[in-house]
């Protein structure tokens, strides 16, 4: 191998990941103003002012962000919009209109910390709130109960968009100290749907897992209601379907 050919690959192997994860975002968003404003100067709401602050302390804290991230790419650095219904809801007969889109820096505006994720060991969770409630709607398990049968036993429930049993599927660690465990007369309607339970206990989440469900319900961060301005999308054209 030629001293010219070696620079060249070198070039390559880190001018173009450098290119495309640095430059390029940076060219597209070093314009924008905060907060944005549409074409008739009305600023541009996400939907997510019902957000629990406190339920985002206690993700950061729980480490969820060291495995999930809260970024759908723009489709030249990745294909997130095509990932089950990380982006929002696919057209379906059940859901009329296509609700995916890419993340925006207006999506973080006013929020204490930008969750944005330090990995993919897990699936995104941008509008985990969204497809959660979609996937569970009309079942004997709600949205909320199965947000937090995921946390006390990541492996022990079914998965929400498929209903099956997959136990070995998830590798998120168990959130029990979320959870307390009260004589069954105390727990009322929160307590966890469980089949292995002492007799005469339930099992209830705790101001904590309470803070950090309501979090997760209400990461919804697509543009069902509220469509985002085409000029606002680094792809012009909505996404299609795979």
């Amino acid at each position: 191998m030629t001293f010219k050919a070696f620079i060249l690959g070198m070039l390559a192997t880190f001018g173009l990941p450098w290119l495309f994860a640095i430059v390029l975002p940076f060219a597209e968003m070093r314009g924008l103003e905060s907060p944005q404003l549409d074409e008739e100067g009305e600023y541009y709401d996400p939907g997510r002012a019902e957000r629990i602050s406190e339920g985002s302390k206690i993700y950061g804290q729980e480490g969820c962000a060291v495995c999930h991230s809260q970024v759908v790419r723009p489709t030249y650095a990745g294909w997130d919009v095509h990932r089950g219904e990380w982006a929002g809801l696919r057209a379906s007969p059940d859901q009329p209109d296509d609700t995916r889109r890419e993340t925006l820096p207006s999506d973080y505006f006013d929020e204490a910390v930008a969750h944005i994720g330090e990995a993919r060991n897990g699936p995104d969770l941008s509008n985990f709130g969204r497809r959660v409630e979609f996937y569970q709607k009309g079942k004997e398990i709600s949205a909320e109960q199965w947000v937090y049968l995921h946390l006390y036993n990541p492996r022990g429930v079914k998965n929400y968009k498929d209903d099956q049993f997959i136990p070995a599927k998830s590798t998120c660690p168990s959130k029990r100290s979320l959870f307390d465990q009260v004589p069954l007369y105390q727990a009322g309607d929160d307590a966890l749907a469980l089949e292995a339970n002492e007799e005469g206990f339930a099992v209830i989440p705790n101001d904590r897992g309470r803070r950090l469900a309501g979090y997760l319900l209400s990461l919804k961060k697509d543009t069902l209601g509220q469509p985002l301005p085409k000029d606002w999308t680094f792809t012009r054209e909505a996404p299609k379907a795979e």
